[in-house]
């Protein structure tokens, strides 16, 4: 990352010595290496994740039949 300042022209300018924490900077040049936006998984984490997903998935599903299926049957009994 680099620090730049504004100079009188509207244009940024990297600073000539960088400071040690960027708190004090007004703008800021990150590189895409420099902001993950993602946390890096691994295989087995990504594997946890998706089955975490595919199990609320089901367990919706399930629900949305149960409750047609039973829709169903109290429509069946009033006729």
């Amino acid at each position: 990352m680099l620090c730049l300042t504004q100079t009188s022209s509207d244009t940024f300018q990297v600073m000539a010595t960088q400071p040690d924490t960027y708190t004090s900077c007004m703008h800021i040049l990150a590189s895409a290496s420099d902001i993950s936006v993602l946390v890096p998984l691994t295989a087995t984490q990504g594997l946890q994740i998706a089955t975490a997903i595919g199990v609320c998935w089901a367990t919706g599903f399930a629900f949305r039949v149960l409750g047609q299926f039973l829709n169903h049957k109290s429509n069946e009994s009033e006729t």
